[in-house]
Order: structure tokens, then C-alpha cells, then sequence
């Protein structure tokens, strides 16, 4: 069986025509952008984001004030930031696992949304809920022990840097354990890429259809990729090759719509049949493998076929 590319990509942007289209209607988009936008909370996906942006003179005044023996690491006033410093940071966390979680349960709506050629918010977050929080104590689990293998990696690649210091004589060990740790780090950056990409196109769809969760999906998806890793390795870089592209036109819209395309929401709403195109293509990849796995209604289904 011959794996194609191009085809389910020309599928997708047919269901999509379709969904968007026929008939256009406001509201739809509208509510529509917004599970889609709900979804891609944590991808960067739809415009918008957030950016800290730090310069010396940030820290020219307040308790990080100071140089030498005077600064504030040095003085009591640290004593007073440090309990106010760890409670800014738990904030900060339960924030962005708060947002994983609504992130999570948001992708299920969307898609179930464009499986039916509808736009819910409400219906489908309560009964998408199991399957919503399994995928999202999966991704925690899967952000944790990526964080803490980099953790591991820098000690193991980047502490020998630290001799430099004391020694000459490491210093061509030290330098080499840095290039051998960059190394492992773009090799682990690619394998987790890979796995957020199949948790996304694949194991989501998979565990809508199947009512299973994350690990269970996981199960499911992986003979597949044993039997046969080159078309979904392929997968992945017609996905980079598909991003670059987007990227472009994204740049090009945001210079015709003075960045108006960048704003959260808005943006999803404005590239709408991008993401909806996008969301449908992996299932049309997927179906390839398993003439079964079929997610859409009869209606959708024939609506390409006209």
C-alpha cells in the first residue's frame, strides 16, 4: 500500500471548504475559532503569545538593585523577596497547568467539532471530559520528564564546563562534553518534537474514535508506526515543509493586516481554514492505514465526493 501526501492534504482542504463555506456563517467561524483557538493554548497556535523581555536596566532598581557587597543577594531584604519570589513562581505554574488542562480538553472539541461540521462549546466539553483530562495528565507527565531528562543532560554535559576555571589541563574535555551535550540535546529535542507531533495528529483522533485513553491510544498508534516508521518520519517533515510555508504567508498576512493577524483569538479566527485544514489532515493521513478509521458523519463524508 503506497502512502500519499498531497491526497489526504487535498481531502482536508476539501472537508474544510466544505465546513467554513457551504454555507458561510459568521457565528460558526466565530465559535468554531474559539475551540480552535481554546486547543492551541499551548502550541502558539492562532497569534498571540506571551514575551518576557529583560535588559540590564530592568534590574537598575528594586531589591535586585545593587553590585558587589551591596547587592540585595547580600543583605537581609533577601530573606523578605525569597518567600514573595517562590509564591510568584507556583503562581505562575498552576497558571500554565491550568492552561494545559483547558488547552487539553479544548482539543477534543474542536476536533469533535469539525468531525461534525458543527460549533459547541458546551455539550462537548461535558462529554469529552474523561477523555480531555486523560490527555492532559499525559502531557504533564510527558512536559515533567522532559524537563527533568534536560535537567540530567545539563549536569551530565554542561557542569565539566565549571573546570575551565580550575584547569588548563580539562579544559579540551570540558569543551568537548559541551559539543557531545548540544549534540544529545538536538537529538532529544527532534524525538520529543516527533512525540508531540504523533500525540496531536494521531493519538488524539485515536482516542476520540475509540473512547480510549492517552496510554491506551498510545498502545493502539504504536504498531502502526513499528510496522511502518518511514511514511510517518515522512509525515513529519512534509509537516515542517507545510509549517516553513505557513510561515511565510503568515509573515506576509501580518504585514498586509498590520499584525492585526497576530492578536490572540482574532488571529485563529482570521486563519480559520488553515487550522480546520490542518486538524483534518492527519485523520485523512491516518485513515490510510486502517480503511476503518473513519471519524466523519455520513453528510461530511459525501460532501468531498460532490
Amino acid at each position: 500500500m503506497q502512502i500519499a501526501y498531497f491526497a489526504p492534504l487535498n481531502l482536508a482542504w476539501e472537508r474544510m471548504k466544505h465546513i467554513l463555506w457551504r454555507p458561510f456563517d459568521l457565528a460558526k467561524w466565530v465559535v468554531l475559532g474559539f475551540s480552535a483557538w481554546l486547543a492551541g493554548l499551548t502550541d502558539g497556535a492562532g497569534g498571540g503569545g506571551w514575551k518576557w523581555i529583560l535588559d540590564n536596566n530592568d534590574f537598575s532598581h528594586g531589591p535586585f538593585a545593587g553590585s558587589g557587597g551591596n547587592s540585595w543577594l547580600g543583605s537581609g531584604h533577601a530573606f523578605l523577596w525569597i518567600p514573595l519570589l517562590f509564591v510568584v513562581i507556583m503562581a505562575v505554574a498552576a497558571i500554565l497547568v491550568a492552561i494545559l488542562w483547558v488547552s487539553s480538553r479544548a482539543k477534543f472539541i474542536f476536533l469533535d467539532n469539525v468531525v461534525h461540521d458543527r460549533a459547541q462549546i458546551v455539550e462537548p466539553w461535558h462529554r469529552l471530559r474523561d477523555l480531555g483530562n486523560s490527555l492532559f495528565l499525559w502531557r504533564l507527565g510527558f512536559l515533567v520528564c522532559c524537563g527533568l531528562i534536560v535537567l540530567v543532560l545539563m549536569v551530565l554535559f554542561f557542569a565539566p564546563v565549571a573546570t575551565l576555571s580550575f584547569s588548563d589541563a580539562l579544559a579540551g574535555l570540558s569543551y568537548a562534553a559541551m559539543v557531545l551535550g548540544v549534540l544529545v540535546m538536538i537529538v532529544f529535542g527532534v524525538l520529543a518534537a516527533f512525540v508531540a507531533l504523533f500525540l496531536e495528529g494521531f493519538v488524539i483522533p485515536i482516542m476520540y474514535k475509540f473512547e480510549l485513553k492517552a496510554t491506551e491510544a498510545w498502545s493502539y498508534f504504536l504498531p502502526w508506526l513499528k510496522s511502518r516508521p518511514l511514511p510517518f518520519v515522512l509525515y513529519g517533515l512534509f509537516i515542517v515543509g507545510l509549517g516553513i510555508c505557513f510561515a511565510v504567508f503568515f509573515s506576509m498576512v501580518c504585514v498586509l493586516t498590520c499584525c492585526v493577524v497576530a492578536l490572540p483569538f482574532v488571529g485563529t479566527v482570521i486563519m480559520l481554514p488553515i487550522w480546520v485544514a490542518y486538524r483534518l489532515f492527519s485523520v485523512e493521513f491516518l485513515a490510510q492505514f486502517d480503511p476503518g478509521f473513519d471519524l466523519f458523519t455520513p453528510a461530511l463524508a459525501d460532501a468531498v465526493t460532490d
